[in-house]
């Protein structure tokens, strides 16, 4: 029995079959002897003359080669056929020996450009070189073995499977041209899978063979065994007609797609994924990827990020009726045919140990074996396993940046903060925390609040652990309040707490948050803690009244939409998997019903007489030639705050620079005078 060819190999064939019909159309049309005017036909044709002199020597015409190559072509056809052909698998799916004729003659200009010259000639409109449906019509009815369809029928029923584009629809039929998508004709070329449509920077699509998935016993440890359990019966449930797919729910970075990936391996099948198209894009992609499914027996894996009440009208996969998988976030929703036939599951956030088994799997052989380095970021980084491991990449290049033989905890931190940079781009600012606790100076009743504040954070997710059952369902999130007067230490307190539990901080950038556009403010934030979350860093909220001020009676639209912010802020705060830290000066401006999610509330209150002389000692340089009694007398009268205090001594420590002197008593003085005249007030030392 002979060897089923390769796609390649198959599609050769075709071609070859293909061209010599076109050639003996032309042969018709316009004589014999035109073909000496296309001599780059003369390389694709030979082998089929020197062939038919040998066997059948009384054809003489092209016209009758092809007839006679039509049936041997046909015969040979039905006795190699093979699933693993992209034809054969378009024939599974229910296309007939036309359909493909037709798209191997539109294909030929995608093979040889010099074809488009041929067709441009054979129909009435010289500018246009790609196939007619009226040139396609006759090419179709020439030495035609059987009664078939029109061309334009089959065209039509192609280009509705997404296979082929059809161009010009206003124009009358004949003259409608028609092209095969690069991706397509990749496919059924039996190619490498390029991803090169880029109409928008967000229309990315990405092709996994199965080779490459991850199995259900690559995954258990990682994502949770009911999970992968049920996902395992899937395939059962789409052939018993229950369900057309599966929506699997959860962060980015969570397992998802791995884990539809697992399901497609068990299958047999690659898996072509879209990730996160937007609304424009989304159509076309939907249109491709049914054809490509079929062409490589995939599983479509669409992945999508709606906004907050966001509803995504899903177009049907052209040709596709098959088991489908959708990614999508904690919020928005679907809508269509083929999604309202789909089950739902939830990913949970990874735990300690499926964070260490994945720690493990990056990098285990490349740190040193005396260290506890994976135990450590396991257990204090509540990092996604995609983001794990892209950490684990990037830290292999720090380690080598940094001159190291194995990778160190340094190399995974600057790592992780050079994707924290990446993924936050835009929505929020890096604030440097290499604070030490002695660079604040609080009340003890604040420092004690604040020790527990951070307790709390460090053990946030092992405390669930040993909570009872009216803890159901609550988040390893930790909101905190930080109330008190401008200049108080609260933002100086986040910097700190950062510093200790060794997580970066970000602070929310509300000018690229807040958009006058209805629900474009919802979609910021959304994507904001969605980033914050799979990442674990910590969001500071800075002036946080500005978006969690209270509710009020609704007298207009602006009133009505200002509304549902708040209502969205405080249902995501509540679901919140991270740490957010939120700062105001006015407590009283924040909603109530936000002081109620709040877990931490620390009010920092104006610094005495005794917390002063500390700060003001905190600010002055090593060298400074400020007297005591000096000293005592401004912590006494000079009722400032330490931030007050900080730009008194800058400014007096501008005045020592300028002078080449060391800081004294009348710099100082007159740094304090100008943090009073700035409030408006008298100094005090006057």
């Amino acid at each position: 029995m002979a060897e089923a060819p390769t796609p390649k190999i198959h599609i050769e064939r075709w071609l070859q079959r293909t061209i010599v019909h076109v050639a003996a159309y032309l042969s018709v049309v316009g004589g014999e002897d035109i073909l000496e005017q296309y001599n780059f036909l003369k390389p694709y044709l030979d082998p089929v003359f020197e062939s038919f002199r040998v066997r059948f020597p009384e054809l003489t015409a092209l016209s009758a080669i092809d007839q006679k190559f039509q049936a041997i072509f046909e015969r040979d056809e039905r006795a190699s056929q093979t699933e693993t052909l992209p034809l054969v698998r378009l024939q599974q799916a229910g296309l007939s020996t036309a359909h493909l004729r037709v798209l191997l003659l539109i294909a030929l200009v995608e093979v040889d450009a010099r074809f488009g010259t041929v067709y441009s000639v054979l129909h009435p409109f010289p500018e246009e070189q790609r196939l007619t449906l009226g040139l396609l019509d006759s090419l179709m009815r020439f030495n035609a073995l059987q009664h078939e369809p029109p061309g334009w029928q089959l065209a039509l029923d192609l280009e509705r499977r997404g296979l082929l584009t059809l161009h010009y629809p206003e124009k009358p039929r004949a003259s409608q041209a028609l092209s095969l998508p690069g991706v397509i004709w990749d496919a059924l070329a039996g190619e490498a899978f390029s991803p090169h449509l880029a109409q928008t920077p967000t229309a990315r699509l990405f092709y996994h063979p199965y080779n490459s998935l991850k199995s259900f016993q690559d995954l258990q440890g990682l994502l949770p065994g009911d999970i992968l359990e049920r996902l395992e019966r899937l395939p059962e449930l789409v052939q018993r007609n229950l369900t057309q797919g599966v929506v699997l729910r959860g962060m980015r970075g969570c397992g998802r797609l791995w884990a539809l990936g697992a399901v497609a391996r068990s299958l047999k099948m690659d898996v072509v994924h879209v990730q996160r198209p937007d609304a424009i894009a989304l159509p076309q992609l939907c249109r491709l990827v049914g054809p490509l499914a079929v062409l490589r027996r995939a599983l479509p894996v669409i992945e999508l990020e709606p906004a907050p009440g966001e509803i995504v009208n899903l177009p049907p996969l052209a040709g596709y009726d098959g088991l489908l998988g959708f990614l999508l976030n904690r919020e928005g929703s679907l809508s269509g045919l083929q999604a309202e036939g789909c089950i739902t599951l939830q990913i949970s956030p990874p735990d300690y140990a499926a964070r260490q088994k994945q720690w493990q799997l990056v990098v285990d052989e490349h740190v040193p074996e005396d260290t506890d380095i994976v135990e450590t970021v396991s257990r204090n980084y509540h990092l996604t396993l995609g983001a794990i491991e892209q950490v684990g990449q990037l830290a292999h290049a720090y380690a080598a940046l940094n001159q190291h033989d194995s990778i160190q905890f340094q190399d995974l931190r600057e790592a992780s903060q050079s994707l924290n940079q990446q993924t936050l781009e835009n929505l929020a600012t890096r604030i440097p925390t290499e604070m030490t606790s002695g660079s604040l100076v609080v009340s003890k009743t604040t420092q004690q609040a604040l020790d527990n504040l951070i307790l709390r954070c460090r053990y946030r997710e092992s405390l669930l652990e040993h909570l009872g059952d009216g803890f159901m369902g609550m988040s390893r999130g930790v909101r905190a309040l930080f109330t008190g007067t401008s200049g108080t230490g609260k933002t100086l307190a986040a910097r700190i707490i950062a510093a200790k539990l060794g997580l970066d901080l970000y602070r929310v950038d509300l000018s690229s948050v807040v958009s006058k556009y209805i629900g474009e403010t919802e979609r910021n934030l959304s994507r904001l803690f969605a980033r914050a979350e799979e990442q674990d860093i910590i969001l500071l909220l800075d002036e946080g009244d500005s978006l969690l001020t209270a509710r009020t009676d609704v007298k207009s639209s602006t009133d009505r939409y200002a509304n549902l912010e708040t209502n969205y802020l405080l249902q995501r705060l509540e679901q919140y998997e991270g740490i957010i830290l939120i700062t105001t000066n006015t407590a009283s401006r924040i909603d109530s019903a936000f002081q109620r999610r709040i877990d931490v509330l620390i009010e920092f209150g104006l610094p005495d007489a005794g917390q002063r002389q500390s700060l003001w000692q905190l600010h002055l340089p090593a060298q400074h030639q400020v007297s005591q009694a000096l000293l005592h007398r401004v912590s006494l009268r000079c009722e400032l705050t330490g931030g007050q205090i900080r730009n008194g001594v800058l400014h007096a420590s501008l005045l020592a620079f300028q002078h080449a002197s060391p800081l004294n008593d009348e710099f100082l003085t007159e740094g304090i005078h100008r943090e009073y005249t700035k409030m408006g007030a008298v100094s005090p030392l006057h």
